[in-house]
């Protein structure tokens, strides 16, 4: 491969990555650990999460399968929980 094939790779694989990490996203979850201060610690496909704030209308249990949320500030909010 040549010098600048490397270099627009490089680029190009820079570039997504910034994206994925700044873009909104929801993803699933498991909790795996409740708060008394309105948060939960929880596992995703990406790894652990810890003190994500939670909607009041959902009270939470370890073990259960949410929906949360990301901004592109990187903050996460739980929406609920999947039946």
């Amino acid at each position: 491969m040549t010098m600048p094939k490397r270099l627009l790779d490089a680029v190009q694989r820079a570039a997504r990555q910034a994206v994925e990490q700044h873009a909104a996203a929801w993803v699933m979850a498991t909790v795996t650990a409740t708060h008394t201060d309105g948060t939960v610690d929880i596992s995703t496909a990406r790894g652990p999460i810890s003190s994500v704030r939670r909607l009041k209308s959902y009270t939470p249990t370890v073990g259960d399968v949410i929906k949360v949320s990301r901004n592109s500030d990187g903050n996460w909010v739980v929406d609920g929980a999947f039946a």
